[in-house]
């Protein structure tokens, strides 16, 4: 199923009521599709594919960078030119990649600073600060 966006714009300020989800055009309406659900967006040319947690799909005729600008920065973080990535769903990170479920995404070296930097990352393979030492 694919959707269009060429005419969509953010809006100036998002009401907490409705800041939850993202209305996506399927066909003749406008479905919401709510950002916790999302685990990853995909670049593909022109188009972008949403994937969801319940394995769902969807295809949006979209440019990922008109994605990005749309959503929410909490959450939902460019980490490629080719990914977007729910970092709520992030469970493992190693060297440049993230792992969400099964799937390892790349993060591009213009993205890792600002990537790593959402985590609260305890490192116990660094020195103790205090005694300069692993003590």
């Amino acid at each position: 199923m694919k959707t269009d966006l060429s005419g969509a714009s953010a809006p100036l300020r998002v009401s907490p009521l409705v800041a939850d989800g993202l209305l996506i055009r399927q066909d003749e309406y406008y479905k919401k599709y709510f950002y916790a659900e999302i685990l990853w967006i995909e670049a593909s040319g022109n188009y972008c594919y949403f994937h969801f947690k319940d394995n769902s799909r969807i295809t949006v005729a979209c440019r990922l960078g008109s994605v990005e600008w749309q959503l929410p920065d909490a959450y939902l973080v460019r980490v490629h030119r080719g990914f977007i990535l729910n970092l709520r769903y992030v469970d493992t990170w190693a060297g440049n990649s993230l792992r969400v479920g099964e799937k390892w995404f790349p993060v591009g070296d213009c993205y890792r600073k600002s990537v790593l930097a959402c985590f609260n990352i305890l490192d116990t393979s660094r020195e103790n600060p205090k005694t300069g030492n692993g003590e």
